[in-house]
């Protein structure tokens, strides 16, 4: 049964690309479509969760990959910051510009379609680079090496002024579609895999999120960085805390 599924629903994603490129169908439809076919998959694997081998999973995490559009549209800040309307900005800007540019030349990144998962820790590397060329104070790390969530993902905390910000450059690797079927269930060896941070982070802060999208920082306190490390804890039903609380938990990870 598993394979008609994943054969079927293998058959609706090349089909619904085919008609949305013709202007036979609508985003919109195309979603609500797919969705009921990998919600039949999820219930499935739920269901029958000690009889799915290795292989089958990757077999229905191949689907999710080939369903490469975001949940959400936004336009990536490419260019170089050229006016100073507020310093904090200015230097942020130049540091998200610096590393987004060493990306797309270097490891040949498009920001307009790939999902950037393979790249976060690049983009830490190009981030600490910059904050030292101009003496900024900067912590790169892994979510996962801080918090009790098996969250590998790498961000960085830079602090401009006495202010700190939140700079992830690669935070749009969380909104492809394929992976935020809000009945997605997928259990592997370590851990079980539900639906990701995009869709649960949309839907409490949207604005909040374009931003940090497109600009690639966001002031620790705004309340955008609170919801950013919430939604992750949710994702793996732990509690919750506040952003001055997992402000703190990073800072003193290292300065003790």
């Amino acid at each position: 049964m598993i394979d008609e599924y994943i054969e079927k629903t293998h058959l609706a994603i090349n089909e619904g690309k085919k008609n949305l490129l013709k202007g036979k169908l609508d985003k919109g439809t195309y979603y609500r479509v797919l969705e009921e076919y990998f919600s039949s998959i999820y219930q499935y694997v739920k269901d029958h969760i000690n009889e799915i081998d290795a292989n089958t999973f990757a077999r229905i995490t191949s689907l999710e990959n080939n369903v490469d559009d975001f949940i959400v549209p936004f336009k990536t800040h490419m260019e170089a910051p050229n006016e100073v309307d507020n310093s904090d900005d200015y230097l942020l800007e130049t540091i998200v510009y610096f590393t987004r540019k060493q990306l797309k030349v270097k490891e040949s990144v498009e920001f307009s379609t790939d999902n950037l998962r393979k790249y976060d820790s690049t983009a830490n590397t190009y981030v600490k680079d910059m904050c030292k060329r101009l003496g900024l104070l900067c912590y790169c790390f892994n979510i996962a090496d801080i918090f009790d969530i098996p969250k590998n993902h790498n961000i960085a905390i830079v602090k401009v002024d006495e202010r700190y910000y939140l700079v992830d450059t690669t935070y749009q690797q969380y909104f492809m579609l394929g992976q935020n079927f809000k009945d997605r269930y997928l259990k592997s060896e370590e851990h079980v895999v539900t639906c990701e941070v995009g869709a649960r982070i949309l839907g409490i802060n949207k604005e909040g999120t374009i931003e940090l999208l497109e600009r690639g920082f966001i002031d620790t306190q705004d309340i955008m960085f609170e919801d950013y490390f919430t939604t992750m804890f949710e994702q793996y039903s732990k509690e919750p805390l506040v952003g001055e609380e997992y402000l703190d938990i990073i800072l003193k990870h290292f300065n003790n």
